[in-house]
């Protein structure tokens, strides 16, 4: 299938009018000359950080692969206001405040709205005691924020996940943007909801994330409407969307994409029923196949039957190798 992969710097692309960077192989129509970003790389690694540059730049934004005197805003991620000023410090800048010092969520608000938006309050990084008396400070255990890493592969999760109520809807958010081909939204709710699994107590309030990874705008709104209103209405909008059930039924025949879902869709076909009747359709061997044994493939093995093969392959191997240890791993899929 045809899903989302790990964002990747793209080398070429077909030359478009605009502002050449002496660092791409590509260039980009400058649309806001007046905004110069800079995206911090520290505790975002490289591959992302070139990701977002290049988001930006198609977007029409001014994005510097070095800091300059012409740079305004300098944008970071899960780095704290003293964090990035000793940063700046490492980088013999004397005066901070010729920047404005922003969270990635402003980064990402913007790409949304596809324009700049206002740097409001919220975005900027700033101390902990010049927060505004009408902003809450929430503070999340230092105990348990100090064991939350902002890397997945140096998380457990839990198998009692203690956050479905917000886990359930971040992955209908992050589902309806891959949908949607929007990569950057769709592995920042993915990224929230594979935190919240990990925390081994349920979040009942905002002060329960402050300080955790992954937190940025969007999962802060949609986690305290949960608290207040019991339900997520942007949830609700997405699973009552036509397109969004269409891809979805589309997405989970075995060998289709995003890519072919669209195309389906854009023909006006809804349902596997209509696909199934289309006779002109001109299919792929796996998704013949994947239409075939719809049934059976989208069905999950059960714990027995797990159980049952895992008896077999350890008789076996212990046959050969009897001190040998062999454990189930992976996902239930057939």
């Amino acid at each position: 299938m045809d899903r989302i992969r790990a964002p990747a710097v793209f080398s070429q692309r077909k030359r478009q009018k605009g502002v050449h960077s002496p660092n791409l192989s590509c260039s980009y129509e400058v649309k806001y000359n007046k905004f110069v970003i800079f995206i911090m790389q520290r505790k975002m690694g490289m591959t992302r950080r070139a990701f977002l540059m290049d988001l930006a730049r198609r977007k029409g934004f001014r994005v510097e692969s070095e800091l300059s005197d012409s740079v305004t805003h300098i944008v970071s991620e899960n780095n704290s206001y003293l964090e990035v000023l000793e940063w700046l410090r490492g980088q013999a800048v004397a005066d901070s405040s010729r920047f404005e010092l922003l969270d990635i969520s402003w980064f990402t608000a913007c790409m949304e709205a596809g324009r700049p938006v206002d740097s409001e309050l919220k975005y900027h990084l700033m101390e902990q005691d010049e927060s505004p008396l009408d902003t809450p400070v929430y503070e999340v255990p230092s105990f348990i924020a100090s064991k939350v890493s902002q890397y997945s592969c140096q998380r457990k999760t839990t198998l009692n996940n203690h956050n479905k109520k917000f886990t359930d809807v971040f992955e209908i958010m992050a589902e309806s943007y891959e949908f949607k081909e929007n990569e950057i939204f769709c592995l920042e709710f993915l990224r929230a909801a594979s935190v919240l699994k990990f925390l081994p107590f349920p979040v009942t309030k905002m002060k329960d994330i402050h300080g955790l990874p992954c937190m940025g705008d969007q999962v802060r709104d949609v986690i305290e409407e949960i608290i207040e209103e019991g339900e997520s209405s942007r949830a609700k909008e997405v699973l009552n969307d036509e397109r969004y059930k269409s891809f979805k039924q589309f997405t989970s025949v075995f060998g289709v994409g995003v890519k072919t879902s669209e195309k389906w869709y854009r023909m006006g076909l809804r349902t596997l029923e209509e696909i199934k009747a289309g006779k002109t359709l001109k299919l792929s061997k796996m998704q013949r196949a994947g239409l075939l044994y719809y049934d059976d493939l989208v069905s999950c093995v059960s714990k027995a039957e797990a159980d049952a093969v895992s008896l077999i392959v350890k008789n076996t191997v212990c046959t050969f190798l009897p001190d040998a240890l062999v454990t189930i791993t992976g996902g239930f899929r057939r």
